[in-house]
């Protein structure tokens, strides 16, 4: 049975990647307070102590509006941190499982593309500049799983869908941005691609895993309240007009969009966005 460890087990993914791993694996599950990944003599030690076959981080700094102004903490932790973690996993010669994200594009590509894991990243915010700093350390770990997600949401933790339903509940209507374009993806669906990763032992690399199909906030808003029976009307507005409401917020990538064809060649095959979100509901709706 194969050993491993998962860093950041009380985060939104990896509650539910520990529940869902505990069936099959030994899994030890680590937590800000029982594992501090910013401390390098105690992230060896832990290594060494399991010596288990795969090492998960699932720990991160995602407040990307808090990066603007915390980059120093934000670097610290998705970039710094994740160094620490890698050279234990290739002193151990453990796997490393590190989640990444589509922040580390610039989201300047035409919107009829996609984002293909062999194009240049160039990240325009801080928290894109600590995740791809992230992804270079996570490499240095030779045996590694670099897994790309975006506008990741789950049961656990705070998201955009329990946002949007929550605005709906105190007004009529809302304004949600239209021109950003990417996948809605659910933490059950990321977890699965986690779990096939560790079953198949894939070529090691970086892999774009998100749910299947591309939409922007506005519509992905507008069918979270088709499913839930909510008749709060959902004004489309542009990125510039969000920027104006909310000045402080990050810059966010026009075009998110991420080519999941390196993930379907080694027959991983996630499901449609709209299907993972009916599925979501199901509970959130309970």
């Amino acid at each position: 049975m194969k050993k491993i460890l998962l860093i950041g087990a009380d985060g939104m993914l990896g509650g539910e990647l520990e529940e869902r791993l505990c069936k099959k694996y030994l899994v030890h599950g680590t937590t800000l307070e029982t594992l501090d990944i910013c401390n390098r003599q105690a992230v060896f030690d832990k290594v060494e102590e399991l010596k288990p076959d795969f090492v998960i981080n699932c720990a991160a700094f995602t407040n990307v509006d808090a990066c603007e102004v915390k980059e120093k903490l934000a670097m610290s932790v998705n970039g710094d941190a994740v160094l620490n973690i890698a050279d234990a996993v290739r002193e151990n010669n453990s796997k490393f499982i590190h989640i990444s994200t589509d922040y580390v594009f610039p989201g300047d590509l035409e919107i009829d593309k996609a984002y293909t894991e062999d194009m240049k990243p160039a990240p325009v915010s801080a928290y894109g500049r600590t995740k791809l700093a992230g992804e270079i350390n996570a490499a240095k770990a030779e045996k590694y799983y670099i897994l790309r997600t975006a506008w990741l949401y789950g049961i656990r933790g705070k998201n955009f869908v329990k946002t949007m339903l929550k605005l709906a509940k105190s007004n009529d209507e809302v304004n949600v941005v239209d021109d950003q374009n990417g996948s809605p993806t659910t933490t059950t669906t990321l977890c699965e691609i986690i779990e096939k990763v560790i079953e198949k032992e894939p070529e090691y690399g970086v892999y774009h895993s998100t749910n299947e199909g591309f939409t922007t906030w506005c519509k992905f808003t507008r069918k979270i309240y088709e499913i839930a029976g909510i008749k709060t009307k959902v004004n489309a507005i542009s990125s510039e007009k969000y920027k104006e409401l909310f000045p402080q917020s990050s810059d966010r990538p026009k075009n998110s969009k991420l080519s999941k064809e390196k993930l379907k060649s080694i027959g991983i095959i996630p499901k449609p966005w709209e299907e993972a979100l009916e599925e979501y509901m199901k509970e959130e709706l309970k």
